[in-house]
């Protein structure tokens, strides 16, 4: 059971335990509950998104069983790896229920699970990853509340009347830390890295807490890339504005903490130089695909899919027989492609159907234009009979009696 207290309130503090529930006899963590709940949403953000980009549902079930299970494994392996003196066996390893995960690991292998997926189906990889970026942060948001409630990723002392102090209720076991007993125990094994790192610790004093800064800068990424989308320019975009705004965030928070990993033999944070590292190449490819996309700016809207693959949701205009007033081929309403189409195939008719079109305009005689009331005349005294000249005695005799 933790205390928890804030130094703006200090009369209000908090009591709970990081464990949740029970089931058959285990116990089910609030963080593992967190974590869930934050994999579930992601995965629903991810679908809307992909569905409004062309991508099909089912693909989107095959990238979200690997990520999950991948991005699982990686955030464990590069925590291992970068703290392997704390792991003597394999059970060491892989007891990820007692904590241990490196987000950095996590996405590193959940876009190298993009790539070899959408390389498989024939899938565009900026499409797929502008369409889950944006929900990791969802998860990154929710998860660091599971911190919160293990009493871990904070970072060190300040005065800011937000700054969190937590210890353990006396009887609720020797397993649990908050900032008192962690920085005891920080400041008596690692004397000479606060030093390098010029840090000043007090174990009893109020500490950044750095789990809800990083939740409140995802939260305010995911609003700024959700107003962006709408007016997606080219396809990585969002990712790209993902990996820079959460890699510039994430390098300067982790100056405060107090649980950094390092680079081996170094004092060299690993999340500040993935961080900023992530901010300059994002803003980078950013400018570079943004100039790109000015020159074919139509390209964005062409399909998800490469080849023969098309996906259902994916509108395709076909070419009309009929033929406007001026001799014109119309276009009829976008139907939907049929799934077994394809796109070569979609564009072969329709080039078949306008030749058609153009073959019968061809063929059509031409109208001959109304004739004038002169013309008309003309037409009609030179049809008429020339008289005889008995005709013309006979009348100038006519005359002649009538005179």
């Amino acid at each position: 059971m933790y205390h928890v207290v804030f130094k703006g309130f200090e009369n209000v503090s908090f009591e709970f335990s990081p464990v949740a529930f029970t089931l058959f006899g285990k116990e089910i963590y609030w963080y593992g509950v967190i974590i869930t709940v934050g994999i579930i949403l992601s995965a629903l953000y991810a679908f809307l998104r992909a569905k409004k980009l062309g991508i099909r549902i089912d693909d989107m079930y095959d990238y979200a069983i690997f990520i999950i299970i991948f991005g699982v494994l990686g955030a464990r392996a590069m925590y291992v790896l970068t703290n392997l003196s704390d792991y003597k066996t394999f059970l060491d390893v892989i007891s990820i229920w007692k904590g241990g995960l490196a987000i950095y690991g996590g996405i590193i292998a959940g876009v190298l699970v993009v790539i070899i997926v959408s390389k498989v189906k024939n899938i565009k990889i900026l499409r797929v990853l502008d369409a889950i970026a944006p929900a990791v942060m969802i998860g990154q948001a929710l998860g660091r509340w599971g911190n919160y409630f293990n009493q871990e990723a904070f970072g060190c002392n300040t005065t800011l009347p937000w700054g969190m102090k937590s210890w353990v209720v006396p009887g609720s076991g020797s397993s649990l830390e908050g900032t008192v007993e962690y920085l005891e125990k920080y400041v008596r094994d690692n004397s000479e890295e606060i030093q390098k790192l010029g840090m000043k610790i007090d174990s009893e004093g109020f500490v950044h807490p750095t789990f809800l800064y990083e939740c409140l800068w995802n939260v305010i990424g995911f609003i700024i890339i959700n107003v962006f989308f709408k007016k997606r320019k080219f396809d990585g975009q969002m990712f790209l504005m993902y990996i820079t705004w959460y890699g510039l965030g994430r390098a300067f928070i982790e100056m405060l903490r107090t649980d950094s990993l390092f680079i081996p033999g170094t004092y060299i944070r690993i999340s500040m130089v993935i961080g900023f590292l992530c901010f300059a190449g994002g803003l980078t490819a950013m400018i570079i695909l943004g100039i790109r996309a000015k020159k074919d700016p139509e390209k964005v809207k062409e399909g998800a899919y490469y080849g023969k693959s098309i996906a259902k949701n994916e509108p395709v205009v076909k070419k009309s027989r009929r033929l406007n007033k001026d001799g014109e081929a119309e276009n009829t309403k976008p139907e939907d492609a049929d799934e077994d189409q394809s796109e070569e195939e979609t564009e072969e008719q329709a080039e078949e159907e306008q030749e058609e079109a153009s073959a019968e305009e061809e063929t059509q005689p031409e109208a001959e234009e109304p004739e004038t009331a002169e013309e008309i005349m003309a037409e009609a005294e030179e049809a008429e009979p020339a008289k005889t000249e008995a005709e013309e005695l006979t009348e100038e005799k006519k005359d002649g009696d009538d005179n």
